[in-house]
């Protein structure tokens, strides 16, 4: 049995088939010997496709039925089953549309089901390894050497001046860092920060006083 391809899957398939039993698609053929083709026309010649199994029906021969007999016949006694099965005396022919699968069924794809999403973490912390310490936030404290809510950590630290910076929230709720005209300065993920200018962080950000640096964190 020669071997062809689907016009609708491209996988192989036998050349007298009426369906692809690969994607299911019913086939049709070029009656100009094109072979299988997709749509209603052949891409090759124009002509009208038709049906596989309606070509393969058209090409068996039709079996004739016998003449009456003129002389009539007596009933015969039906023969006892033998528990065989008969011969089957259409040998060659195609088998009949009803032994082909209209179509295969596809498998329904599952339902996405839609998760709202997860409010994100807000910072709460400032986290420095050098100095092995975890600052938490407050709106509107000041961070400095002389003043503030954390000068017993900066109290030894040379290069943080007085006052050196103030944390707080916006009006969206956000948290900002404000440099308060340090002498050495304010560092946001490496930028320098601009005096009394408020610059929003997030967290996994960088804040430095200086090279005293603090990781924005849960």
């Amino acid at each position: 049995m020669d071997l062809v391809k689907c016009p609708f899957c491209g996988k192989e398939i036998e050349s007298d088939s009426f369906y692809c039993d690969q994607c299911g698609e019913e086939l049709k053929l070029c009656p100009a010997g094109h072979g299988f083709k997709k749509g209603k026309v052949c891409s090759d010649c124009g002509t009208k496709l038709v049906e596989a199994k309606d070509a393969a029906n058209a090409q068996s021969p039709q079996p004739t039925s016998p003449a009456p007999s003129a002389v009539p016949v007596s009933p015969q006694p039906q023969p006892q089953s033998t528990g065989t099965q008969p011969q089957n005396t259409n040998v060659g022919q195609q088998p009949s549309v009803a032994a082909q699968p209209a179509s295969v069924a596809q498998p329904e794809a599952p339902e996405k089901t839609v998760r709202a999403a997860a409010p994100s973490a807000e910072p709460k912390s400032l986290v420095s390894t050098a100095l092995n310490a975890r600052l938490e936030l407050k709106d509107g404290a000041v961070i400095g050497r002389r003043a503030g809510d954390y000068v017993h950590l900066f109290g030894t630290q040379g290069y943080v001046s007085g006052t050196h910076a103030r944390l707080q929230k916006n009006g969206n709720g956000n948290w900002e860092i404000v440099d308060l005209d340090s002498s050495n300065g304010t560092f946001l993920n490496g930028q320098k920060l601009v005096p009394h200018q408020p610059a929003a962080f997030k967290l996994g950000d960088t804040i430095a006083f200086y090279d005293l640096k603090f990781v924005v964190s849960e």
